[in-house]
């Protein structure tokens, strides 16, 4: 990651890499940050809509690749409310209705819904100024967790369970598909 002060005069958090799944935050810029949540939601989309698509539990916690689907999909819609709350506007979107366990959420559903989320919130970060990258949370002590920070934590989120599903769907072999070494 950056280690140049933010025009707040913050120096960010570093986002360690991640041994199990790749991932490498300091691989990628701001600017491809919302293409990289694209492809990671289209990563996701494929694996909830393909062929191999089962209800097998894998990863930590141990979830089917349907529950993990709707975990991302769940991460997308709540980060508007955390962007909001740190950006300091009024929500601009509601959480979604947690009724349904996961498990029996329907998958062809999931990943058009997964996808309409991470769209809108890749809009919403496409459109994010270099001060709004820099912005803490006012309801945490450490000025260091910034929008930049916590997005970029996102996509580790996003990138280590779509990893993990494509280890277990392949037997043990995931192929890494993105930037770098990004899942």
């Amino acid at each position: 990651m950056h280690t140049t002060r933010s025009p707040l005069g913050r120096t960010p958090l570093p986002l360690p890499d991640c041994d199990r799944c790749g991932f490498t935050s300091s691989l990628f810029p701001q600017g491809d940050i919302a293409d990289l949540l694209r492809d990671y939601a289209s990563g996701w989309q494929r694996v909830l809509t393909g062929p191999g698509h089962d209800r097998r539990r894998v990863g930590v916690p141990r979830w089917s690749p349907l529950e993990h689907g709707c975990h991302v999909r769940d991460m997308c819609l709540l980060f508007h409310l955390r962007l909001d709350a740190m950006l300091g506007i009024a929500p601009s979107t509601s959480a979604r209705d947690a009724g349904q366990r996961y498990r029996d959420e329907i998958p062809t559903r999931v990943a058009e819904e997964l996808g309409r989320a991470a769209e809108a919130l890749a809009r919403r970060l496409a459109g994010l100024g270099a001060d709004d990258w820099n912005r803490g949370d006012p309801g945490l002590a450490d000025p260091r967790l910034t929008v930049e920070f916590f997005t970029r934590h996102l996509l580790h989120d996003i990138a280590h369970g779509l990893a993990e599903v494509r280890r277990a769907c392949d037997g043990g072999g995931a192929e890494q598909r993105s930037r770098g070494t990004h899942g």
